[in-house]
């Protein structure tokens, strides 16, 4: 026990000083000039300046703001809007200015998507304005279960899998329809074997997982189903050893995670990790650990067969 003290101290001070020290660094490196900036906007737009002083302002921060992100390639976001802003001046007195505004800006984004503009450019200036959530961290950081984990984690993703495999999969059946939607994540991922894996091993564990637990909530009235219940619900029980349970589900939604993301080695040099990990390396990680994701799986599914 003496001996292993120091080794997990060293652990310890290794992830603060490699991950949450490196992890503040960066993001401050990243955001405290925008921080700045809008610190300054605000004291301007708090104080009884001109109103063209605060236009001038406004439009000063935000060019330097584009500037921070995009560099010189800013230019391209200051023409279009210049080329709006001629198209609303020449169209001033038209009643057609809508569709004039749309045809220059279709004709712009056209630009960009034949590669009229370098398309390394273009795909960091385009960028994305509806529905900008990629991640919930806290709910894969501190998951509910697994199915609120991959439905939390690449939210894009997941709803184009549920919206083009998943509900048109269904018709075979749930389990079938699960096994759909994450071969098609493994095979748009790429033919890897390791995420291949990992990925119908998360399938079978949020079938058992969903399954069980709504069948739990059925036959206890309680609100343990895998994603949380709404206010109205039709449950008895709610509280109390309602919230033990589901923090147990919880706990074992992070060993799976535990365990499915043991496979990738941090130890590995780039180059391996580049050129991908071998099915060997996956089946001996996972057999170093007993498979043990993969025995409580079986439990679980076992224990929901004998309810059922």
């Amino acid at each position: 026990m003496e001996e292993e003290a120091p080794g997990r101290l060293e652990l310890w001070l290794h992830l603060a000083e490699n991950c949450v020290l490196t992890t503040l660094q960066q993001g401050l490196d990243q955001v405290w000039q925008l921080l700045l900036l809008c610190l300054l906007c605000r004291i301007c737009f708090r104080t009884r300046l001109p109103s063209l002083v605060k236009h001038v302002v406004s439009m000063a921060t935000g060019s330097y703001g584009l500037y921070l992100f995009f560099e010189v390639h800013m230019l391209w976001v200051l023409l279009l809007g210049a080329v709006c802003y001629l198209v609303l001046r020449l169209c001033a007195r038209s009643s057609r200015r809508g569709p004039f505004l749309s045809g220059a800006i279709l004709v712009y984004l056209l630009m960009g998507e034949l590669h009229l503009i370098d398309p390394v450019t273009w795909n960091k200036m385009r960028g994305k304005c509806e529905d900008m959530a990629v991640v919930k961290p806290l709910n894969v950081e501190f998951p509910r279960s697994m199915v609120v984990v991959v439905t939390s984690w690449n939210i894009p993703m997941s709803r184009w899998l549920n919206t083009y495999i998943f509900k048109n999969a269904v018709k075979l059946g749930t389990f079938p329809a699960i096994l759909v939607t994450y071969t098609a994540s493994a095979l748009l991922h790429g033919l890897s074997f390791h995420l291949g894996a990992v990925l119908l091993s998360l399938g079978f564990i949020t079938y058992i997982e969903h399954v069980l637990r709504k069948k739990l909530a059925a036959v206890f009235s309680a609100c343990i189903l895998s994603r949380p219940c709404t206010a109205d619900c039709s449950h008895r029980h709610k509280k109390g050893w309602v919230m033990v349970v589901n923090v147990l589900f919880s706990l074992l939604a992070i060993f799976h995670l535990t365990y499915l993301g043991s496979m990738f080695d941090a130890d590995m040099d780039d180059q391996a990790i580049e050129q991908g990990y071998l099915a060997s390396h996956t089946l001996r990680r996972w057999s170093e650990l007993n498979w043990a994701s993969h025995w409580a799986v079986c439990v679980c599914f076992l224990f929901y067969c004998l309810i059922k």
